[in-house]
């Protein structure tokens, strides 16, 4: 329907599929209290939980905590604490507007069960209230002096603080039924958790292990997207290298679910704006009619063979999504290289070479120590080798007769480049396939001297963000 159109009209990746098997997964199994979305960072998990919350909010009462934005402050469970308060508000509610604010009855709800672990000072920056105006002058410094004592205590020594712990877990489920009572929605509320890896070490832990702690309830579930990789670094920083810090994340987690980010092709023919090019003459498809191939030898796409049978693919689509795989690059990088190969064509002018300035852009952007050597006559080849062989992932192009690797591409570009005038002679008896294409566009004019300015205007589109 319209609503459900308008969530994931931009979802160029598929995820919608993933949001609905998630949805009936944690619906029945109940046992699943925390969720562990994990994908890498700028690998689109904060897409997926923004559309997932939009989606499930239709039924449910839903609330999304960004851990990143709240990572100054000293107690993460204050920061969740209002975030639940405010997103669940009814918006009749006169504390729903800033002005009402000042209105808030602090002797209910969340926010009065969680005043122990409120350090005066820190209320102002999420509700817009000071301590001292909601429950009298001066009755704000206890709770300061004693919020550390009391967060440790209730987490190291619960046997001491059984009821305030109840107390708590009751308000947090009181709240969420009346939200969902008052909206006309349905068990169980979802809290989703986002930028947990961005988030510093210490933090992030504290925030774990106060969902472990305090949110393990009934009718309540958590999405927590992180990069689990990451977070297991972050543990280990804190409590040495030695630490056991995968074993030590299974501890909050009850499941984990991977985004599949291998085809981004939608993705890439949604986001590419045309560039007039040279034409390298790929064979998208990868399917040969033989029969106009009679006197040619036709090599079959292999494993490793980039084909697609979307309609309306471009050569430059394809090799975008080529550079992307043997560059390792995630979501978030590609809409940057995207606005830096476009603001460098755009510079150079004409019909450009896609190939060599993508690779370019893609190769300066991965910060490794070999994109200096290829401006050097006796590095160039070892530079583009180097990374094909420690860093780059195997990717190959179609063109009929052959199987070209990204990395035997770039080197017919930097033959060129580096070869004289005899050189380049020599070259036009060993120009076969997509060779002649590209030495037959640079042999004439200022052809070649134009192709030695791009790496020049890629380190100018480097500096855009």
């Amino acid at each position: 329907m319209a609503g459900e159109q308008d969530v994931w009209a931009d979802d160029f990746m598929g995820r919608k599929p993933s949001c609905d098997f998630l949805t009936k997964y944690l619906s029945a199994n109940e046992h699943v209290k925390v969720l562990n979305v994990n994908s890498p960072w700028g690998s689109g998990k904060t897409f997926f939980l923004e559309r997932w919350k939009a989606e499930l909010s239709k039924k449910h009462v839903c609330v999304l905590f960004n851990a990143w934005e709240t990572d100054y402050s000293a107690e993460p469970l204050l920061a969740l604490v209002t975030c639940i308060e405010q997103q669940t508000k009814d918006k009749l509610d006169i504390t729903a507007t800033e002005a009402g604010r000042r209105a808030v009855d602090v002797s209910a709800g969340i926010l009065k069960k969680a005043m122990p672990l409120i350090a005066k000072g820190l209320v102002r920056k999420y509700v817009g209230v000071d301590l001292d105006e909601l429950i009298g002058e001066g009755s704000g410094d206890d709770a300061a002096d004693s919020a550390s004592d009391l967060v440790t205590s209730l987490i190291k020594d619960q046997a001491k603080t059984t009821r305030q712990v109840e107390d708590f877990k009751a308000a947090v489920v009181e709240r969420l039924t009346s939200a969902a009572a008052n909206n006309g929605l349905e068990k169980p509320a979802f809290i989703f958790i986002d930028e947990l890896d961005r988030c510093r070490p210490t933090y992030a832990i504290e925030l774990l292990e106060r969902i472990k702690h305090f949110f393990e309830l009934d009718g309540c579930r958590f999405i927590i997207a992180s990069d689990s990789k990451q977070l297991a670094h972050s543990i280990r920083a804190v409590y040495g290298q030695g630490f056991s810090s995968e074993q030590y994340l299974n501890r909050f987690f009850d499941a984990e679910f991977n985004l599949d980010n291998s085809d981004i092709f939608s993705l890439v023919q949604s986001s590419l704006p045309e560039v007039s090019s040279v034409k390298l003459d790929v064979n998208i498809t990868g399917v040969v009619g033989r029969s106009f191939f009679a006197d040619v030898e036709v090599v079959d796409a292999k494993k490793h063979t980039l084909t697609t049978m979307l309609t309306g693919f471009t050569e430059n689509q394809l090799i975008l999504v080529g550079l992307c795989k043997y560059f390792k690059v995630e979501l978030r990088e590609l809409s940057n290289y995207i606005k830096q190969i476009k603001s460098a064509a755009d510079t150079i002018g004409g019909e450009v070479h896609f190939f060599w300035l993508a690779y370019l852009v893609f190769f300066k952007a991965s910060k490794a120590e070999e994109y200096q050597g290829l401006k050097l006559p006796d590095k160039w080849r070892a530079a583009v080798t180097s990374y094909d062989q420690s860093r780059g992932s195997m990717v190959t192009f179609s063109f009929t007769a052959e199987l070209s690797s990204i990395s035997e591409i770039a080197l017919f570009y930097l033959t060129i480049l580096n070869s004289d005038t005899q050189e380049l002679r020599a070259l036009s008896s060993q120009v076969p396939a997509w060779r002649s294409n590209v030495y037959y566009s640079l042999i004439n004019g200022d052809a070649i001297p134009r192709l030695r300015k791009y790496r020049d205007i890629v380190e100018l589109a480097h500096r855009l963000s």
